[in-house]
């Protein structure tokens, strides 16, 4: 007894000293559950390091949604979706999408507003064919396989606006012309505002957005405009976004992923499977580690959890203490599902989300660890001790037992 005693002492004291603590908000999971090779062909998951293996984020709630006469909630977020995901029943530009909604009465509820573009992308599944069919059978009506506009403006466009694409596509979140094209609304409500909500595992956070324009690229008063700068709906920001650890590694305080401090590791643009393999060699000690085993390529909504929607070139907040980061495509562990033979990148310019050709294209990489990954070996206080013990045996190194430590913490 005393020596377990004194074994919990001792880890506890060191641990707290190497910990990192869990983020503001919970990442989900993407949904992808399947592996492919740079061909396209599906494979077994075991070793690969792809998204459908890790699965890293938190798992979906049984049912995802719940529909309650005009009004679906979506059980992950805490979102409150129109059912009818065609509101008026046809295409509109954009201020007329978020015009309907700011005057919209359904369900009882009059506080309607066209969802930001963090919102949108929360209901995309990154394993399905076509997002808007796996919709439709989840509750939803009248989901189109086309764009749907969000309430955020496109820094450095501000004429444009993001959209999302439900349908098939190698281009998931892009942006339209506000004034000459029409997209489809799909009316929001609720989810959170500034401060976590528990009761949902996933909140969705700020875009950073806090300014609004007009259909014809200029800035005006936000006030009611129900714009996402007006709006700004999402969990707030750490007032420290992030943590530089000064050892080559930094944490976002938001999300709680640990990121390599250099944005551009290998130094060059690299293929999607070099990107995996670089990832392995890091864990194996070929490639500098920081001092971690558990380094993986981040699934494209970790990627995209980086984006600062008021910046661009690069977006990601001010005052970020990263070093190289790339104005272009990162890649992630999510292959495309209608073209496996493609995966998901995230470019750091602006945020746009588009897949790439596994084999022939070549953009850059960005490590990352940490987060929920489920299931866990270090979901029990019983399996930290049993961690730590496999490292006083010489086993494991030091920072695999924090790892641990913080999985625990996460759960």
């Amino acid at each position: 007894m005393k020596n377990r005693i004194l074994s919990l002492t001792v880890i506890f004291m060191f641990l707290m000293a190497g910990i990192t603590f869990a983020g503001t908000v919970n990442l989900p999971r993407t949904g992808q559950t399947k592996c492919y090779d740079t061909t396209g062909i599906e494979i077994p998951c075991a070793g690969t390091g792809q998204d459908g293996e890790i699965q890293a984020g938190v798992e979906w709630p049984s049912p995802r949604f719940t529909v309650n006469g005009d009004c679906v909630t979506d059980n992950l977020t805490g979102l409150m979706w129109a059912k009818n995901a065609n509101l008026p029943g046809y295409k509109t530009r954009w201020d007329k999408a978020i015009d309907y909604c700011n005057n919209l009465t359904l369900g009882g509820y009059s506080d309607w507003r066209l969802p930001n573009v963090n919102e949108l992308e929360s209901l995309t599944n990154a394993d399905e064919v076509n997002v808007a069919t796996w919709l439709n059978s989840q509750g939803f009506t009248n989901v189109q396989s086309d764009y749907f506009w969000s309430s955020t403006t496109l820094y450095g466009s501000m004429d444009d606006a993001w959209v999302a694409y439900m349908g098939t596509s190698d281009v998931s979140i892009s942006f339209r012309v506000k004034s000459d094209h029409s997209s489809y609304t799909w009316p929001v409500r609720s989810g959170q505002q500034n401060s976590p909500d528990t009761t949902y595992p996933a909140n969705i956070w700020k875009t950073g957005q806090t300014k609004c324009y007009d259909t014809a690229n200029v800035e005006i008063p936000c006030t009611e405009t129900g714009q996402d700068g007006d709006i700004q709906a999402g969990v707030a920001w750490p007032s420290s976004r992030f943590t530089d650890h000064v050892n080559g590694t930094v944490t976002d305080n938001l999300t709680g992923l640990m990121w390599t401090k250099n944005a551009n590791l290998p130094d060059d643009e690299i293929t999607w499977q070099q990107a995996l393999d670089y990832i392995k060699g890091m864990n194996h000690g070929t490639y500098e580690n920081f001092g971690y085993t558990d380094w993986r390529l981040p699934n494209r909504k970790e990627l995209h959890s980086l984006t600062d929607f008021s910046l661009c070139r690069p977006s990601i907040p001010l005052g970020h203490p990263f070093n190289s980061v790339i104005s272009d495509d990162y890649w992630s562990s999510t292959t495309s599902f209608y073209y496996p033979n493609y995966a998901w990148a995230i470019d750091m310019w602006d945020g746009y989300v588009s897949s790439h050709y596994k084999s022939d294209s070549s953009t850059y990489l960005w490590p990352v660890r940490g987060g929920m990954i489920q299931p866990s070996e270090c979901s029990t206080w019983d399996q930290v001790i049993s961690k730590y013990n496999t490292y006083v045996s010489g086993q494991i190194i030091w920072n695999d037992v924090i790892s641990c430590y913080n999985q625990y913490v996460s759960h």
